[in-house]
């Protein structure tokens, strides 16, 4: 059940009401400061109001890869008596849409679902806060609009952005159906990835996950290597042979511990990971989800996989490599990526791609900008020649052009020829 679509108004830094359409490919540009992580991360906020026993709308302390402060945080101009939408659209066997409206009470120091809707099949429900004195019980009531009914309960906040059918009996006839609602898997890589150790210990069990940090990555290798005879190793490394030509990764066994090396075919050379080029540990997270992806189950649901700036440290011809690792992971597994990158050369990959035959849908661009303090989002289209159109931003990548124009003059200055 991937996520398809996200709304945001009166959020963070974004004040006016943002429509994000997911494709399989989803790249984030902007300027820094930009607003373009708060965007990014917005799938991470949603996903704590669902399967949670928290009374808050949102369980933001399980909230990674660190917790706000609080959900004044959240409110444009963190307004201490502010409210925020967040609405969203899932696809899947059982598609659904819901969006909500978050009050905060300051005095009490939390907030709560004012608003909500839930559509499901051919089902919609309506929820609506009204403050209520009624037998001595100062509190709220929910105007509830259920199919061929509407009625008002009083009821505390229900805990998370899911209604309950058991808390609210009105939305009871949802059943199963309503509670199974979920946005399906959500991953997050942090453009802060950990630095690898040169040695590290075989998990007791199945490894939990790459991590928001990478840090699970080496562990995944150990694992793969000691129990499943390296088919998770073999997909990385045919990656890794197009972005570091002539190297591949071997997991070596050391008593209780592992190490990570590089090897070069017909040397006996090995170059333990900690000590190779930066870059290299940086992306091979990247490539070991990927590769995980590839060898999941058919019946396991496809991800949403959020990565900041996947380029970090990279020659910018490797950024190339990962604009086709995600597309072709993309088409092969039906994993979503939403990207954050200042790469200029990833999108012109991803361009190339539509100008040879890709689907121009299976790639969507934006851009955020900002302007004294307000954040917007504006989608670039890309048309089947790969060309962007009117709503690229004058002068966004432009500052290579504008160096060669200054280099070439100051050498004709200087009586030179230029290169």
């Amino acid at each position: 059940m991937p996520l398809r679509k996200i709304v945001l108004e009166n959020y963070r830094c974004f004040r006016d009401r943002q429509e994000i359409e997911l494709a399989p490919v989803t790249v984030v540009l902007g300027k820094n400061n930009s607003g373009k992580s708060v965007l990014t991360r917005a799938p991470l906020v949603i996903a704590t109001g669902f399967n949670t026993t928290s009374t808050a709308p949102l369980d933001l302390d399980r909230l990674e890869p660190q917790p706000v402060d609080g959900f004044a945080d959240l409110v444009f101009e963190q307004s201490p008596h502010g409210k925020f939408f967040l609405g969203f659209e899932v696809d899947g066997p059982a598609p659904f849409a819901m969006d909500a409206t978050i009050q905060l009470v300051d005095e009490e120091r939390t907030a709560f679902v004012s608003d909500l809707r839930l559509a499901i099949a051919d089902q919609e429900f309506a929820l609506s806060w009204q403050p209520t004195v009624t037998d001595g019980y100062e509190g709220f009531s929910y105007q509830i609009q259920a199919p061929g009914r509407a009625s008002v309960v009083r009821a505390v906040p229900f805990a998370g952005l899911r209604p309950r059918p058991a808390g609210i009996p009105e939305l009871r006839p949802l059943g199963e159906r309503q509670s199974g609602l979920s946005l399906g898997p959500i991953r997050f890589l942090s453009a802060y990835r950990d630095r690898p150790e040169r040695q590290h210990r075989l998990p007791l069990g199945t490894p939990r996950g790459i991590g928001e940090q990478g840090q699970g990555t080496l562990g995944i290798l150990a694992h793969d290597q000691a129990r499943n005879n390296g088919e998770l190793l073999d997909r990385v490394n045919r990656w890794l042979a197009l972005i570091v030509p002539g190297w591949q990764i071997e997991e070596i066994e050391a008593g209780p511990l592992w190490s990570t090396v590089l090897t070069r075919g017909g040397s006996r050379v090995r170059v333990n990971l900690a000590d190779a080029g930066t870059g290299l540990s940086q992306i091979l997270p990247v490539l070991v989800q990927c590769a995980m992806d590839e060898l999941r189950v058919a019946d396991a649901p496809a991800a949403l996989q959020i990565i900041e700036e996947p380029e970090m440290h990279l020659h910018p011809g490797a950024h190339a490599q990962l604009a086709d690792l995600y597309l072709n992971t993309a088409k092969a597994t039906g994993t979503r990526f939403l990207i954050e990158t200042h790469s200029e050369t990833l999108l012109l990959r991803l361009r190339r791609h539509i100008a040879e035959g890709c689907p121009p849908e299976m790639v969507a661009v934006y851009v955020v900008e900002q302007h004294e303090g307000v954040s917007d989002v504006r989608q670039v289209g890309i048309d089947k020649l790969g060309n962007l159109d009117d709503d690229w931003p004058e002068g966004y990548f432009s500052q290579d052009y504008h160096e060669v124009r200054a280099l070439a003059a100051a050498q004709m200055r200087q009586g030179g020829y230029a290169s």
